[in-house]
Protein backbone atom coordinates (compact mmCIF):
# COMPACT_ATOMS: atom_id res chain seq x y z
CA UNK A 1 0.00 0.00 0.00
CA UNK A 2 1.41 3.31 -0.52
CA UNK A 3 0.98 6.93 1.01
CA UNK A 4 -1.31 7.97 -1.24
CA UNK A 5 -3.35 5.04 -0.80
CA UNK A 6 -3.41 4.74 2.60
CA UNK A 7 -6.53 6.00 4.25
CA UNK A 8 -5.54 7.39 8.27
CA UNK A 9 -9.07 6.72 9.34
CA UNK A 10 -8.87 2.98 9.48
CA UNK A 11 -5.09 3.02 10.42
CA UNK A 12 -3.98 -0.11 12.21
CA UNK A 13 -1.03 -1.65 13.21
CA UNK A 14 -0.19 -5.50 13.27
CA UNK A 15 0.02 -6.83 16.86
CA UNK A 16 3.21 -8.88 16.16
CA UNK A 17 5.11 -5.85 15.69
CA UNK A 18 4.31 -4.81 19.20
CA UNK A 19 4.73 -8.25 20.83
CA UNK A 20 8.72 -8.27 18.24
CA UNK A 21 9.83 -4.69 19.46
CA UNK A 22 9.01 -6.04 23.58
CA UNK A 23 11.05 -8.86 22.48
CA UNK A 24 14.29 -7.37 20.78
CA UNK A 25 17.64 -7.61 21.29
CA UNK A 26 19.12 -5.08 19.33
CA UNK A 27 18.86 -1.35 17.75
CA UNK A 28 18.59 -3.47 13.97
CA UNK A 29 16.04 -5.18 15.27
CA UNK A 30 13.98 -2.08 16.50
CA UNK A 31 15.37 -0.16 13.62
CA UNK A 32 13.61 -3.06 10.87
CA UNK A 33 10.31 -2.82 13.19
CA UNK A 34 10.22 0.59 12.96
CA UNK A 35 10.80 0.23 9.06
CA UNK A 36 8.01 -2.17 8.73
CA UNK A 37 6.10 -0.02 10.81
CA UNK A 38 6.61 3.04 8.60
CA UNK A 39 5.67 1.20 5.63
CA UNK A 40 2.24 -0.11 6.89
CA UNK A 41 0.82 2.81 8.06
CA UNK A 42 1.31 5.11 5.31
CA UNK A 43 3.97 7.95 7.00
CA UNK A 44 6.94 9.10 5.58
CA UNK A 45 9.29 9.21 8.80
CA UNK A 46 9.06 7.89 12.40
CA UNK A 47 11.31 8.89 14.93
CA UNK A 48 12.08 8.68 18.66
CA UNK A 49 14.05 10.05 21.82
CA UNK A 50 14.39 9.18 24.80
CA UNK A 51 14.55 13.19 26.81
CA UNK A 52 15.07 12.27 30.57
CA UNK A 53 18.94 12.46 31.70
CA UNK A 54 19.83 8.91 32.33
CA UNK A 55 23.50 7.59 33.55
CA UNK A 56 22.78 4.57 31.66
CA UNK A 57 22.04 6.18 28.31
CA UNK A 58 24.46 4.69 26.99
CA UNK A 59 23.58 1.34 27.19
CA UNK A 60 21.01 2.32 24.71
CA UNK A 61 20.86 4.29 21.23
CA UNK A 62 20.00 7.75 21.75
CA UNK A 63 17.54 8.29 18.70
CA UNK A 64 15.51 5.51 16.74
CA UNK A 65 14.50 6.98 13.35
CA UNK A 66 13.98 6.34 9.62
CA UNK A 67 15.32 9.74 8.50
CA UNK A 68 17.90 9.84 6.29
CA UNK A 69 21.17 9.13 7.46
CA UNK A 70 22.72 12.29 6.02
CA UNK A 71 20.05 14.36 8.35
CA UNK A 72 20.97 12.01 11.52
CA UNK A 73 24.42 12.99 11.46
CA UNK A 74 24.05 16.29 11.09
CA UNK A 75 21.10 16.67 13.87
CA UNK A 76 23.50 14.85 16.00
CA UNK A 77 26.63 16.39 15.24
CA UNK A 78 25.19 19.97 15.43
CA UNK A 79 23.54 19.34 18.63
CA UNK A 80 20.13 20.34 17.38
CA UNK A 81 18.13 18.37 19.84
CA UNK A 82 18.50 21.19 22.08
CA UNK A 83 17.37 23.53 19.46
CA UNK A 84 14.65 21.59 18.09
CA UNK A 85 11.19 23.24 18.46
CA UNK A 86 9.37 19.89 18.41
CA UNK A 87 11.20 19.12 21.18
CA UNK A 88 11.39 22.02 23.23
CA UNK A 89 7.25 22.69 22.92
CA UNK A 90 6.82 18.97 24.14
CA UNK A 91 7.91 20.74 27.99
CA UNK A 92 4.63 22.83 27.76
CA UNK A 93 1.94 20.31 26.33
CA UNK A 94 1.49 16.55 28.02
CA UNK A 95 -0.91 16.20 24.57
CA UNK A 96 0.39 15.23 20.42
CA UNK A 97 0.87 18.74 18.83
CA UNK A 98 0.58 18.99 15.00
CA UNK A 99 4.23 21.35 13.22
CA UNK A 100 1.57 23.57 11.86
CA UNK A 101 0.38 25.33 15.26
CA UNK A 102 4.82 25.70 16.06
CA UNK A 103 6.10 29.12 16.41
CA UNK A 104 10.04 29.03 16.33
CA UNK A 105 11.00 31.49 19.28
CA UNK A 106 14.53 31.96 18.17
CA UNK A 107 16.91 32.12 14.73
CA UNK A 108 18.21 28.83 15.88
CA UNK A 109 14.55 27.09 15.86
CA UNK A 110 13.99 28.42 12.66
CA UNK A 111 17.55 27.38 11.35
CA UNK A 112 16.59 23.60 12.41
CA UNK A 113 12.87 23.83 11.17
CA UNK A 114 14.70 25.09 7.93
CA UNK A 115 17.55 22.27 7.69
CA UNK A 116 14.54 19.65 8.02
CA UNK A 117 13.32 20.45 5.40
CA UNK A 118 16.18 20.97 3.09
CA UNK A 119 16.98 17.28 4.18
CA UNK A 120 13.51 15.95 3.16
CA UNK A 121 12.17 15.25 6.89
CA UNK A 122 8.76 16.39 5.56
CA UNK A 123 6.10 19.67 6.05
CA UNK A 124 3.83 18.05 7.99
CA UNK A 125 4.72 16.11 11.36
CA UNK A 126 2.84 15.45 14.56
CA UNK A 127 5.01 15.13 17.81
CA UNK A 128 4.11 13.01 20.77
CA UNK A 129 5.04 12.90 24.64
CA UNK A 130 5.84 9.67 26.24
CA UNK A 131 6.38 8.94 30.10
CA UNK A 132 8.03 6.36 31.25
CA UNK A 133 6.84 4.02 34.70
CA UNK A 134 9.31 6.67 36.35
CA UNK A 135 8.24 9.76 34.63
CA UNK A 136 11.37 8.99 31.91
CA UNK A 137 10.50 11.94 29.02
CA UNK A 138 10.50 10.73 26.23
CA UNK A 139 9.19 11.72 22.44
CA UNK A 140 7.69 10.60 19.21
CA UNK A 141 6.98 12.15 15.95
CA UNK A 142 5.50 11.40 12.66
CA UNK A 143 6.06 12.97 9.73
CA UNK A 144 3.56 12.62 6.00
CA UNK A 145 1.97 14.09 3.48
CA UNK A 146 -0.87 14.40 5.55
CA UNK A 147 -1.64 17.50 7.86
CA UNK A 148 -2.17 16.04 11.08
CA UNK A 149 -4.88 17.87 12.13
CA UNK A 150 -8.55 17.09 13.27
CA UNK A 151 -10.02 15.01 12.40
CA UNK A 152 -7.01 12.70 11.30
CA UNK A 153 -4.88 13.75 14.37
CA UNK A 154 -6.75 11.85 16.76
CA UNK A 155 -6.39 8.88 14.92
CA UNK A 156 -2.92 9.12 14.26
CA UNK A 157 -2.16 9.99 17.68
CA UNK A 158 -4.54 6.62 19.22
CA UNK A 159 -1.59 4.49 16.86
CA UNK A 160 1.08 6.09 17.72
CA UNK A 161 0.91 6.96 21.08
CA UNK A 162 0.71 2.75 21.76
CA UNK A 163 3.82 2.49 19.26
CA UNK A 164 5.51 5.35 21.64
CA UNK A 165 4.89 3.53 24.66
CA UNK A 166 6.55 0.42 23.55
CA UNK A 167 9.94 1.74 22.10
CA UNK A 168 9.79 4.00 25.24
CA UNK A 169 9.64 0.68 27.69
CA UNK A 170 12.47 -1.29 25.36
CA UNK A 171 14.70 1.99 25.45
CA UNK A 172 14.29 2.09 29.43
CA UNK A 173 14.98 -1.68 29.43
CA UNK A 174 18.42 -1.53 27.65
CA UNK A 175 19.49 1.68 29.63
CA UNK A 176 19.19 -0.58 33.09
CA UNK A 177 15.96 1.75 34.07
CA UNK A 178 13.45 -1.21 35.11
CA UNK A 179 13.20 -3.52 37.97
CA UNK A 180 9.59 -5.53 39.32
CA UNK A 181 9.36 -2.41 41.24
CA UNK A 182 8.23 -0.90 38.56
CA UNK A 183 5.28 -2.69 37.72
CA UNK A 184 2.08 -0.27 38.66
CA UNK A 185 -0.47 -2.09 41.26
CA UNK A 186 -3.66 -2.08 39.46
CA UNK A 187 -7.29 -2.55 41.70
CA UNK A 188 -9.25 -5.38 40.59
CA UNK A 189 -11.66 -2.93 39.14
CA UNK A 190 -9.35 -1.53 37.15
CA UNK A 191 -8.32 -4.48 35.63
CA UNK A 192 -11.35 -5.97 34.76
CA UNK A 193 -11.91 -2.64 32.99
CA UNK A 194 -8.99 -2.51 31.27
CA UNK A 195 -9.07 -6.52 30.27
CA UNK A 196 -12.90 -5.97 28.94
CA UNK A 197 -11.56 -3.30 26.64
CA UNK A 198 -8.67 -5.21 25.44
CA UNK A 199 -11.68 -7.45 24.47
CA UNK A 200 -13.23 -4.66 22.44
CA UNK A 201 -16.02 -3.71 24.67
CA UNK A 202 -17.27 -0.19 25.13
CA UNK A 203 -18.48 1.13 27.79
CA UNK A 204 -22.47 0.07 28.07
CA UNK A 205 -21.17 -3.66 27.69
CA UNK A 206 -18.27 -3.13 30.48
CA UNK A 207 -21.33 -1.97 32.81
CA UNK A 208 -23.25 -4.42 31.92
CA UNK A 209 -20.33 -7.06 32.18
CA UNK A 210 -19.54 -5.91 35.70
CA UNK A 211 -22.91 -4.56 37.31
CA UNK A 212 -21.12 -1.08 38.08
CA UNK A 213 -22.25 2.35 36.47
CA UNK A 214 -20.57 3.70 33.21
CA UNK A 215 -19.42 6.58 35.57
CA UNK A 216 -17.58 4.23 37.71
CA UNK A 217 -15.53 2.61 34.73
CA UNK A 218 -14.88 6.19 33.35
CA UNK A 219 -12.95 6.58 36.80
CA UNK A 220 -11.47 2.94 37.06
CA UNK A 221 -10.21 3.82 33.41
CA UNK A 222 -8.76 6.97 33.91
CA UNK A 223 -7.01 5.80 37.57
CA UNK A 224 -5.36 2.82 35.63
CA UNK A 225 -4.30 5.55 32.70
CA UNK A 226 -3.02 7.34 35.24
CA UNK A 227 -0.75 4.25 36.93
CA UNK A 228 0.21 3.10 33.85
CA UNK A 229 1.09 6.46 32.64
CA UNK A 230 -0.68 6.36 29.61
CA UNK A 231 -2.36 9.27 27.69
CA UNK A 232 -5.12 6.72 26.22
CA UNK A 233 -7.07 3.60 27.17
CA UNK A 234 -5.52 1.77 24.13
CA UNK A 235 -1.99 2.55 25.10
CA UNK A 236 -3.16 1.32 28.97
CA UNK A 237 -4.50 -1.62 28.31
CA UNK A 238 -1.10 -2.61 25.49
CA UNK A 239 1.29 -1.72 28.63
CA UNK A 240 -0.90 -3.60 31.03
CA UNK A 241 -0.57 -6.73 28.63
CA UNK A 242 2.97 -6.31 28.29
CA UNK A 243 3.28 -5.76 31.92
CA UNK A 244 1.84 -9.00 32.46
CA UNK A 245 -0.99 -7.37 34.87
CA UNK A 246 -3.89 -8.06 32.66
Amino acid sequence: MTNSEFDPQIITINDRLFDDINESDTQNDILRIVEEIKNSSGIENLTYAMLSAIPQQRKAPPLITTYNEIWQELYLSKGFLKDDPTVNRLFESALPFEWSKIVCRTPREQLVMDLSREYGVGESGLTIPLRGLRGELGILTITGQNAFAPPLKSCYARTFSQVGLYLHEWHARKAGLRSEQDIPRLSAREKDCLALCAEGLMGQRISEKLGISEAAIRLYLSSARTKLRSQTTCGAVAKAIRLGII
